[in-house]
């Protein structure tokens, strides 16, 4: 009921677990949820392509105070831009709704190696080095970088 919820799609009259959740709590579940098909889905099994495996390197109660405290450390704002997060049922634009990446887009979903990212952050930086990639947006900013 709470996915149902957090995607909008209960009846007007149904209600998840007797109580509505706000945009924040909409987005944490429907980011919990996007690990958790990722991790499953995402074994190493063999399909046109390899598929990285990635797992899941904590407890569904340890990801979601995680994700509140990720929420908390950033204010609100994608790690890499630093652009304020849409929340889900409110949100303006899809690509603004916060997305969990992988820092070390090699390693797993482990304390560490997450951020928040706006969506098409995530997109973008794909499976990037992530200060190769932060070097790019600075580029794009119009800051220099002695990186290279």
């Amino acid at each position: 009921m709470l996915r149902k919820e957090a995607k909008g799609d209960l009846a007007k009259d149904e209600k998840a677990d007797s109580r509505y959740l706000g945009g924040k709590e909409k987005s944490i579940v429907e980011i919990k949820d996007s690990v958790g098909k990722t991790v499953f889905t995402s074994n190493g099994q063999m399909v046109p392509t390899t598929v990285k495996n990635k797992e899941l390197h904590m407890s569904d109660t340890e990801l979601d105070k995680l994700i509140r405290d990720l929420f908390n450390i950033q204010k609100d704002r994608c790690a890499i831009t630093g652009l304020p997060f849409q929340f889900r049922g409110a949100q303006i634009d899809d690509n603004m709704l916060p997305s969990l990446d992988r820092i070390n887009s090699e390693g797993h979903y482990a304390r560490g190696n997450l951020q928040l990212v706006c969506r098409f952050i995530n997109f973008w930086k794909q499976a990037s080095n992530d200060g190769e990639f932060r070097r790019l947006i600075a580029i794009i900013r119009g800051y220099q970088t002695d990186d290279r």
